[in-house]
């Protein structure tokens, strides 16, 4: 499948700040099963980004806003191809008796941050019967059949803070919040597993497609294969990886602090569009945000004593 994507970011501030420094992950990898084709980024207030890839080979661009401004935004364009995987992560046949911990995986066991080891985690496992499965895929399965009676889809009980304990004990979550589920469960377990920050192209849907979140799981015979415990289905052409990570604290699609004393609203807008040909995305026009700043607080806005404010902002995964 060829997608074309578009991601749209705004962030709109109470009063003019000084300042804002900030990380984006919204380039799409090449790998095996996925190709970047074309990849555009946007920011205004104008700003040069540098471009690095962390420990993991995730692509991620980093830039600065350091005259007075009131919002910033950030818009990336890609055209990406996408195949089917070769393997159902249910069927994988490794018993879990065989997996072991190796220098590879031993970060993708770790119980921290928004993953977390508790007695509700286990009793959620204890529930679900998760030690009676004998092989990886079996236990993939389980997952698929059982996790969403437990766990509702629901939105704005949870946020981008938000941990596996506090999404237990609503009962409920988006994406982010199943993924950090099924890892903790996984992990449990001692099968080494990853989180995946990416998007999801869906058929006729009404309102704009937002980021998605699924995991990855490791079996010693096939290497990584995806699993999207939302929607209890195999990852399939339809899915575009942007980074992995031990959770969402690794990989949020932004995250960035600002000096100023002003409140911060986030808007994101995605959207997945199949196209034929390639020559498709070359046609659009250049991703140009035409967004003011100026040397000083202009005259007549209401401008605060400025301060040092720290805002991790982060999108939560839908």
């Amino acid at each position: 499948m060829l997608l074309e994507i578009t991601h749209h970011l705004q962030f709109q501030y109470s009063a003019f700040v000084r300042e804002s420094h900030m990380e984006i992950r919204v380039e799409p990898r090449t790998q095996s099963g996925q190709t970047l084709h074309d990849f555009e980024l946007g920011i205004g207030p104008h700003a040069q980004p540098s471009r690095h890839e962390d420990w993991l080979g995730n692509a991620m661009h980093w830039f600065s806003v350091t005259d007075y401004h009131d919002r910033v935004e950030v818009a990336c364009r890609c055209l990406v191809e996408t195949s089917d995987p070769p393997v159902d992560s249910m069927a994988l046949p490794d018993a879990c008796e065989a997996i072991h911990p190796t220098l590879l995986t031993w970060d993708f066991l770790q119980f921290g941050g928004p993953v977390v080891q508790s007695a509700m985690l286990q009793e959620l496992s204890d529930k679900m019967s998760l030690g009676e499965c004998l092989t990886l895929g079996s236990v993939i399965e389980r997952l698929a059949n059982s996790l969403g009676t437990h766990i509702a889809y629901q939105s704005k009980v949870t946020d981008a803070f938000s941990t596996s304990d506090d999404a237990l004990r609503a009962g409920a979550g988006v994406c982010q919040d199943f993924a950090h589920i099924t890892l903790g469960l996984l992990r449990l377990h001692g099968i080494p597993c990853r989180y995946v920050n990416g998007y999801l192209h869906v058929e006729n849907v009404a309102k704009p497609s937002e980021s998605h979140a699924w995991i990855e799981v490791w079996s010693p015979t096939m290497g990584w294969v995806g699993f999207d415990p939302t929607h209890s289905s195999i990852i399939g052409q339809r899915y575009v990886i942007v980074a992995y990570g031990r959770d969402y604290s690794d990989v949020p699609p932004n995250r960035g602090i600002f000096r100023g004393a002003a409140e911060e609203l986030l808007s994101v807008q995605v959207i997945t569009t199949p196209v034929e040909r390639r020559e498709r995305h070359h046609a659009a026009s250049p991703l140009i945000m035409e967004v003011p700043v100026f040397a000083e607080a202009p005259d007549g806005q209401a401008v605060h004593e400025l301060r040092s404010d720290e805002a991790a902002t982060q999108m939560q995964q839908q």
